[in-house]
């Protein structure tokens, strides 16, 4: 079983990026605890204003 999920990881702000890496390793770690094993597959920006960072994993069940 494998399904592809989108986070945001990071942003350009230094105290907004700390925000927004805390939450996607909570939401990692609780994927984690489910017994996912966490490919991270790529990491980018969209374009306009939009100063966010995302970051795609794919997730693995054994």
């Amino acid at each position: 079983m494998s399904k592809i999920i989108t986070l945001k990881t990071g942003n350009t702000s230094w105290w907004k990026n700390i925000k927004y890496r805390r939450e996607a390793a909570t939401d990692l770690k609780k994927y984690r605890k489910q017994g996912f094993k966490i490919l991270k597959i790529k990491t980018y920006c969209l374009d306009g204003p939009n100063s966010l960072v995302y970051s795609d994993y794919q997730l693995f069940k054994l």
